[in-house]
């Protein structure tokens, strides 16, 4: 009796694996159905394939009562829905790698292969070619004596394809083509898991990985090196260098039919196909459909060649490649939490972890707070319920339930603390200024890239409904062309010592008058103005107490603002285009109304569940959800504050310090 197959999309892949099957003998292979999500694309693969039953939805293919085995060919973003789909309907399943997104669906498909009690396995293809199979013998009999090394390289360009590179396409080299390299070396070691993991790799903007260098320790110091790139063709061949001898896998090595052991070459011809493939030998998965024939009818339920521990050592080993090379699907967060550290215990921190509550606990959860006294840490997640805390910071930076510190101690010591997590590879939202000068704020900046980590300055006003609504508006031209910003910012703090100190960062720029520069250069869209001019008043310890600043842009265009750390200054905004204007009211650094041409509009605030310490604060929930939806989309930065816009800012501050005569001892090491 035919194995009677069923065919899972419609695609490229389904084709060629159609094909395939089509070398085997009719009396033992046999497609009866295929499915795709539209109606039309099924009835077309049929005819062209000479199939007797098209269905234009995954769930008749499930339901088809003369269906022994389903192939699984449509993207690996949509493997565990149809996974399950299958396995629940009681059919068996030959899934195209990778198996699935990540450690989590792969451990969920299983599962459920598990309890329905069906036959499943991971379509790694490579490993039934009779170039694999001789491979396995060969080592089985000590042909080249211990395996001491294995290197394999796969890459081709390919980020044309809209599927290598879109991130909700399960696009990245490591998944589509490492794949085919890391489980090449797990068959060599028989499976055996590696001590360590030592990967780097280049990210397209998309957030995926585009060439991805490895290198994996074994026990008895043996190691094994893969390289994979979808932007440059590689040799694509592969390597096992033994104590007495090698063997090398021509290239294709992904599906290789020529094989050098210690110089002698042999070659194993794939069958011809009867229709063009897409695919360089594609004839080739015949040979794991046998695979999924003969363990069907020895009653098992996984292939001893590609068992169910083999692919969950791949997506395990894909996981870890993927954490350090910084590449996060959607699927690596779905039901999952961000999880913050908070760093220190202060009044800023307190005001952040109360916003935090306003977010939904499945989305937000506080699990950790670092002090430099643990009674302050102690007392600070007391109040706020928080799980763990540290007498120190590089306890909360060793922590490893934390996916991102938010930095809330004071500006001097922001460059140390962002180091300190980004060098331990957490992802940092730090709060402003992000450092003393230009020199730290850079040195920040190459550390989040050298550590492929998250950073963004926590410039809250950006992400306020007042802030997105004022961009949209200017993006749509609602006033015009914009000819003059106006800012200020004053409140009367020279009680305060953290405002007047200058050991302590203080000074009306760094904490007052930063949200004056950062709307005009939102504004402006981050644009350079071509000259500045300030004007101002120190105090006797030496830092800002009220300072002007006039700019000029391009095209005539201007923006003047007023900070002040003794009087009170209105706190608003006003944007003057040619056909309109925008003001914020007061708090312009934390607004919650706008009036455009005239019309006030009001966008209120959730409601704190402790009392705060400064005005709006449950307003930094929204620069919260910001870090939380870039790290959904594996974005390194914000678009909306970038790590060019914190340079700009930077660059800015220490150009009016300059004109006023404000020197900190950071710039002068």
């Amino acid at each position: 009796m035919a194995t009677r197959w069923g065919i899972c999309g419609a695609g490229k892949i389904s084709h060629d694996f159609t094909v395939a099957l089509k070398t085997l003998p009719a009396e033992e292979h046999q497609v009866v159905a295929v499915a795709a999500r539209k109606l039309e694309d099924a009835q077309e693969f049929a005819r062209k394939h000479s199939i007797s039953q098209a269905y234009g939805s995954y769930e008749e293919l499930a339901r088809d009562p003369h269906i022994d085995v389903v192939y699984v060919g449509v993207i690996h973003p949509y493997h565990l829905k149809a996974c399950l789909l299958f396995t629940n309907a009681k059919k068996n399943v030959l899934c195209e790698k990778p198996l699935a997104m990540n450690t989590k669906e792969v451990k969920e498909i299983l599962d459920s292969a598990k309890k329905n009690d069906v036959f499943l396995m991971e379509a790694v293809w490579t490993r039934f070619f009779p170039v694999s199979v001789e491979i396995r013998k060969l080592l089985a009999q000590g042909e080249i004596g211990e395996v001491k090394m294995v290197r394999a390289d796969f890459g081709v360009p390919l980020l044309h394809v809209p599927r290598a590179v879109q991130k909700d396409l399960g696009g990245g080299a490591l998944l589509d083509l490492g794949i085919y390299c890391l489980q090449f070396i797990a068959m060599v070691y028989n499976g055996e898991k590696p001590e360590t993991i030592q990967a780097s790799g280049v990210c397209l903007e998309t957030g995926v990985d585009e060439t991805v260098g490895v290198v994996l320790k074994f026990s008895r110091n043996r190691i094994a090196t893969l390289t994979c790139s979808a932007g440059v063709q590689l040799p694509n061949d592969a390597l096992i260098s033994g104590t007495k001898g090698t063997i090398q896998v021509l290239s294709p090595m992904w599906c290789p039919t020529s094989l050098v052991v210690n110089g002698k070459e042999t070659q194993y011809p794939v069958p011809e196909p009867y229709l063009p493939l897409n695919f360089i030998n594609s004839t080739g998965m015949r040979y794991e459909a046998e695979e999924v024939r003969q363990c069907l009818l020895k009653g098992l339920k996984e292939s001893p060649v590609m068992p169910h521990a083999d692919s969950l050592l791949l997506a395990e080993l894909e996981d870890e490649i993927r954490r350090q090379v910084g590449v996060v699907y959607s699927q690596d967060c779905h039901n999952m939490a961000t999880r913050w550290g908070i760093c220190s215990a202060g009044k800023i921190s307190h005001d952040f972890s109360v916003a935090l509550k306003t977010l939904p606990a499945e989305d937000h959860q506080v699990v950790a707070v670092a002090a430099r006294k643990l009674e302050d840490a102690q007392e600070f997640a007391r109040k706020h319920s928080i799980s763990q805390a540290y007498g120190s910071y590089e306890e909360l930076a060793r922590d490893p339930d934390i996916d991102v510190v938010y930095v809330g101690n004071i500006h001097p010591y922001h460059l140390k603390a962002c180091l300190l997590f980004m060098n331990a590879k957490k992802n940092v939202l730090c709060e402003k200024p992000l450092a003393m000068n230009t020199k730290e704020v850079k040195e920040i900046l190459d550390s989040a890239k050298r550590n492929q980590v998250f950073l963004m300055e926590a410039v809250w006003t950006r992400f306020f409904p007042v802030s997105v609504e004022v961009r949209k508006l200017l993006a749509q031209g609602e006033i015009g062309e914009v000819k003059m910003v106006r800012s200020e910012f004053g409140v009367p703090v020279l009680h305060n010592p953290r405002l007047v100190e200058k050991e302590l960062g203080g000074g009306a720029l760094m904490s007052l008058g930063m949200y004056c520069l950062q709307f005009v250069c939102m504004v402006y869209n981050g644009e350079r103005p071509e000259s500045i001019q300030a004007t101002g008043v120190c105090l006797e310890t030496g830092v800002d107490e009220t300072v002007i600043v006039t700019l000029k842009f391009s095209e005539k265009r201007m923006a003047v603002f007023t900070y002040s750390s003794s009087i009170q200054l209105p706190n608003d905004a006003i944007i003057v285009g040619t056909k309109g204007t925008i003001q914020i009211p007061p708090r312009m650094w934390c607004p919650t109304s706008l009036v455009v041409n005239g019309k006030e509009t009001q966008y209120p605030l959730p409601e704190p569940g402790l009392p705060l310490n400064f005005h709006n604060s449950t307003g930094m929930w929204y620069e919260a959800e910001e870090v939380r939806k870039c790290l959904l989309k594996g974005l390194k930065e914000s678009p909306v504050m970038s790590h060019s816009d914190s340079l700009l800012l930077v660059e800015l501050e220490d150009e009016i310090r300059r004109l006023v005569g404000v020197v900190y001892s950071q710039d002068c090491q």
